[in-house]
C-alpha cells in the first residue's frame, strides 16, 4: 500500500475485485458503492480496457484528509493510486440545490421533488459518481493540465456514467438525469462567477457549486453524445485522451464527427439549451 495513504481507523472490506476500506460503520455504504464500481470496471474493460483498479477508499468527514487529494469533503475523485467517496452525504450537493430552487419553474421543481424527494436529497445521483470516476482511469492521465483537457476528460467521464447507467443499470436513468436537465435548463449563465468553459478548473474554489454546474453541462452534452453515437463517442473520446495532445480544433472536429449539435454547443458554451 503507497505510504501516502494514511489507514488509520480504517477497516477493509472483503469480497471485491480490488481493494476497499471504509470509516467505522460504513460497511453498508462502502459495500454498495464497491458493487457498483466493479460493475462499472467490468462494463469499462469491455468497451474501452481498464488499468489494473486502485484501492476504493469510502470514509466519513474525519478521515477524509486521510486518503483524499481534494480537501472537499465528498468530491468523489481519482487517482491513479485511489479512488475517494463520501460515506456521509456531502455539504456541497445542499448548496447545489440551495442554489439552483430559487431559479426553477414550478415544473423543474416539482421534477426535482418527484425523483428527488421533498427536502430534496441528490443522494441518489451522487451515488452513481464512482462510474464517472472510474472513467478517469480509462483515459489516463496522456494529457498534461491545460483548459481544453480539463473540460475534456471531464466529457469523457460523463459519457463513461451515461454509457454505464444506459446499459448496465437503465432503472437509475431518471435519477441521473434530472439533476443535470432540470439544473442546466433553469440556472442563467449569469448566475455563476466562472462561466467560461476553459476556466472550468478555477469553479472548483467555493462551495462546488460552480463546479457542479459545469459538470451538468458536460452530462447534458454526454448524454446528446451517447444517443448520438453510443459507445463509439467513448471509445474516441478516450481514444483521442489516451493519445498526443489535440488542439481545440482538432477536439471540435472529433466532436463534429460525432454530433454536430454537440460541437456547436461547445463553441457557444454556456448558451445552449438541455
Amino acid at each position: 500500500m503507497d505510504n501516502r495513504y494514511d489507514l488509520r481507523g480504517l477497516e477493509p472490506l472483503d469480497g471485491s475485485p480490488f481493494p476497499v476500506f471504509v470509516s467505522a460503520g460504513g460497511a453498508t455504504r462502502g459495500r454498495s458503492v464497491a458493487q457498483r464500481a466493479a460493475r462499472t470496471v467490468a462494463w469499462l474493460d469491455q468497451v474501452v480496457g481498464m488499468p489494473e483498479t486502485p484501492p476504493l477508499f469510502v470514509v466519513g468527514p474525519g478521515q477524509w484528509d486521510q486518503v483524499a487529494a481534494i480537501p472537499l469533503y465528498g468530491m468523489p475523485h481519482v487517482e491513479s493510486d485511489r479512488i475517494v467517496v463520501g460515506q456521509e452525504p456531502a455539504s456541497f450537493w445542499a448548496s447545489v440545490t440551495g442554489a439552483i430552487v430559487p431559479l426553477l419553474k414550478p415544473r423543474g421543481l416539482r421534477r426535482l421533488h418527484q425523483v428527488y424527494g421533498d427536502p430534496i436529497d441528490l443522494g441518489a445521483f451522487a451515488d452513481l459518481l464512482v462510474s464517472h470516476e472510474l472513467t478517469h482511469l480509462a483515459h489516463g492521465p496522456a494529457w498534461p493540465d491545460g483548459p481544453v483537457s480539463f473540460w475534456l476528460k471531464e466529457l469523457a467521464a460523463n459519457l463513461g456514467l451515461q454509457g454505464y447507467v444506459a446499459e448496465v443499470e437503465p432503472a437509475q436513468q431518471t435519477r441521473l438525469e434530472t439533476a443535470f436537465e432540470v439544473t442546466w435548463a433553469a440556472a442563467p449563465e449569469g448566475h455563476w462567477p466562472v462561466r467560461d468553459l476553459a476556466r472550468m478548473a478555477d469553479s472548483l474554489d467555493g462551495d462546488g457549486s460552480n463546479y457542479v454546474w459545469f459538470e451538468f453541462g458536460l452530462q447534458v452534452l454526454a448524454k446528446r453524445l451517447w444517443q448520438a453515437a453510443g459507445a463509439t463517442a467513448l471509445q474516441r473520446v478516450v481514444q483521442a485522451l489516451r493519445g498526443p495532445m489535440l488542439d481545440l480544433p482538432a477536439v471540435l472536429g472529433l466532436l463534429e464527427e460525432l454530433d454536430p449539435g454537440v460541437e456547436r454547443a461547445i463553441r457557444d458554451w454556456p448558451r445552449f439549451a438541455s
